[in-house]
């Protein structure tokens, strides 16, 4: 409509020059161009509403709305998560509320994951709730590697201090559900079923299994079984 609205104000135009035309007949041809010209900015406007841009980048997680439904202001449409800045919450009891501060860095563990992971707490609750006893605390997961909302998770509170040896990661045997390392001993291999906790660097601490003075077998000890004999190099 706009173009053949655009081609008939040019032959007029070029009519009225001619004096092929009255002004009066032009003015019509032009009136009709603005509408036309008007209908479509007013198109162009509604399309422009039909695109909807996310303030971040993220994954649509919930619709609430679906094709044909009316869009009115305040309603949702749809609920986005950025998977790269998770939140943990957790309820922690009155007797361990009194060892989080905010700023603490906790651990976080979960089914899924080989070793816990460190988030922030950022916010705690001022009052406990009514009915479980307990105190919601909020932590900021820097790094969720793997986690995902809505997910269980185990959030650890320290209780006090303990000295745990550390062993290098190579030197950790997952096989199924168990983690081992493999101590070197008279020329043998022995197994030790161990716990591990906290991941630094290239290390990981090692909170039952070991006593800290043994000598672990660091390089090829998926390979190993418990007795084997071994030459230390």
């Amino acid at each position: 409509r706009l173009e053949q609205a655009k081609r008939d104000r040019a032959r007029f135009a070029n009519l009225l020059e001619r004096q092929a035309v009255t002004q009066r007949q032009y003015d019509e041809v032009e009136a009709r161009f603005r509408v036309a010209q008007a209908a479509v900015a007013e198109a162009e406007t509604m399309f422009g509403y039909a695109t909807i841009t996310a303030p971040f980048d993220g994954v649509v997680v919930r619709k609430a709305a679906d094709v044909g439904d009316l869009a009115s202001p305040g309603k949702p449409l749809l609920v986005l998560e950025d998977p790269s800045a998770l939140q943990v919450k957790a309820h922690v009891s009155e007797a361990l509320i009194s060892r989080v501060r905010i700023g603490d860095r906790l651990s976080v563990g979960a089914g899924n994951l080989d070793h816990p992971v460190e988030a922030a707490v950022s916010e705690i609750a001022p009052a406990a709730d009514p009915a479980s006893r307990t105190f919601l605390v909020k932590l900021d997961l820097s790094d969720p590697a793997g986690l995902r909302s809505g997910q269980f998770v185990r959030v650890g509170v320290p209780v006090g201090t303990v000295t745990a040896p550390h062993v290098p990661l190579s030197a950790v045997v997952r096989r199924g559900q168990l983690e081992m390392v493999f101590v070197a001993e008279a020329g043998r291999a022995h197994m030790r079923l161990v716990k591990t906790g906290k991941v630094t660097g290239d290390q990981v601490e090692i909170l039952a299994g070991l006593e800290g003075d043994e000598r672990v077998v660091v390089d090829g000890a998926a390979a190993l079984a418990d007795n084997q004999p071994i030459v230390i190099e």
